[in-house]
């Protein structure tokens, strides 16, 4: 039987702790600077969405740029299947270990994305014209995110959080917001436009 310095210690180290608490904060101020600014100060022009229906439709046209993250961790996992025979044939199982690192991206993106969409798809029926700024703003935090996470999964998993945060922080704050929304407002909300 094992002494107690043999058994493996159960929870994070204090190092670890004060290392994610620090990511933790840069992370959400980079975030929160990154929407002040570009809500702000970016000087894009959105067409007057003046009905619920332009709303979606604009929201809607700009999921395509998330859904090419998800063409990206495809294309992972496609480039490691192509690199020796033994991962060219899933069935036989004989490599899956080679493609795991790029199937948990591309099912991390793909779980990423849905929630992403869908919190999209709502916000936009609650956002006024004026608002709708945030939709580009989310989409292209969740694409850089996401590349940020591919690259840092593959890297250092540790460093994932640097790409993980930046696209699972905007989407609790959407549906929060959304919920928010739907208490106050009810579900009709918006309809006689």
């Amino acid at each position: 039987m094992g002494s107690k310095e043999d058994m493996p210690q159960k929870g994070l180290s204090d190092k670890l702790k004060a290392d994610i608490k620090f990511r933790k904060k840069v992370i959400i101020s980079s975030i929160l600077i990154y929407f002040f600014v570009g809500y702000y100060f970016f000087p894009f022009r959105l067409p007057v969405m003046d009905t619920l229906l332009k709303r979606l439709v604009f929201t809607f046209r700009l999921q395509l740029f998330g859904g090419f993250t998800l063409i990206m961790g495809m294309m992972g996992v496609i480039f490691v299947r192509g690199q020796s025979d033994a991962t060219a044939d899933p069935i036989k199982g004989n490599a899956e270990h080679l493609t795991e690192v790029s199937k948990n991206i591309f099912q991390n993106t793909l779980e990423q994305y849905l929630m992403h969409f869908i919190g999209q798809m709502v916000l936009c029926t609650f956002l006024s014209s004026e608002s709708m700024k945030a939709i580009p703003l989310l989409v292209a935090l969740f694409v850089v995110g996401r590349i940020v996470f591919k690259f840092t999964y593959q890297k250092d998993s540790s460093l994932r959080l640097y790409g993980f945060a930046p696209t699972v922080l905007p989407t609790f704050a959407t549906y929060a917001y959304c919920t928010y929304c739907l208490l106050v407002y009810g579900p009709g909300y918006g309809f006689e436009n």
